[in-house]
């Protein structure tokens, strides 16, 4: 082997590391939950696609909900569901715990106009709350290194697509690309200053869980509507 070989596959040894490491939201070194959690539910497993894809399954069923960005992955599992950050982040901290890397993939999408006026429409509180609606909006998913990058969305629960699909609501998020067609990916090791900076320019700010709350129970009727035979 090449001296020159050798420096490449060192610095992308210490590349990998970086995507293994815990930090402040992806709490997975200070929460035996997490670590206990991605254990047991691996214990069946042959090997590491195997193992992450449990964990995918695990944290897709979460329901998923409106909430801040800048949520520990210990509070997503403690909670029991989440947004696509939080729930991104919760599988990033168990995928980390059980030395699988993992890191996070953010962009821009076309706003879900149909399902945000479909919820507007449910709850005019929440429409007064909410204002006029955004054209883009932020959306956060998980690449995990499994003989190269590959990505998961584990942001929509089967049920909530389920009542998405019977009320003609679209499922495809779009991702919004530059004028010569590119779509810009930023990748993370850490979500925590991004996801920081991001709960600072939200939108809603006064009553925001009461907010939350309205609009979250409308997804679970959402939810509801999923689960009918």
């Amino acid at each position: 082997m090449t001296i020159i070989s050798e420096v490449v596959i060192i610095r992308a040894m210490e590349r990998i590391e970086e995507f293994l490491q815990p930090t402040e939201l992806c709490d997975f070194n200070t929460c035996a939950a997490i670590r206990d959690k991605a254990s047991q539910l691996v214990r069946l497993c042959a090997d590491d696609r195997q193992r992450f894809q449990a964990l995918f399954e695990f944290v897709r069923e979460l329901p998923y909900g409106l909430e801040d960005w800048d949520v520990k992955a210990s509070e997503t599992l403690r909670k029991g569901w989440g947004m696509c950050c939080g729930k991104t982040n919760l599988l990033v901290a168990m995928s980390r715990a059980l030395s699988i890397p993992a890191r996070y993939r953010v962009f821009k999408i076309r706003a879900e106009r149909r399902l945000l006026r479909h919820v507007l429409e449910q709850n005019k509180n929440v429409a007064a709350q909410l204002g006029n609606l955004p054209p883009v909006q932020d959306h956060v998913q998980c690449e995990a290194y499994l003989s190269g990058w590959r990505v998961y969305d584990p942001s929509r629960d089967t049920a909530f697509e389920n009542g998405l699909r019977k009320l003609g609501i679209p499922l495809e998020r779009i991702p919004v690309a530059d004028a010569d067609g590119a779509v810009h990916y930023e990748i993370m090791a850490s979500i925590d200053e991004w996801a920081r900076a991001r709960q600072d320019s939200r939108k809603v700010r006064e009553a925001r869980e009461a907010v939350f709350a309205q609009v979250n129970e409308e997804l679970e009727r959402v939810r509801r509507i999923g689960r009918r035979p």
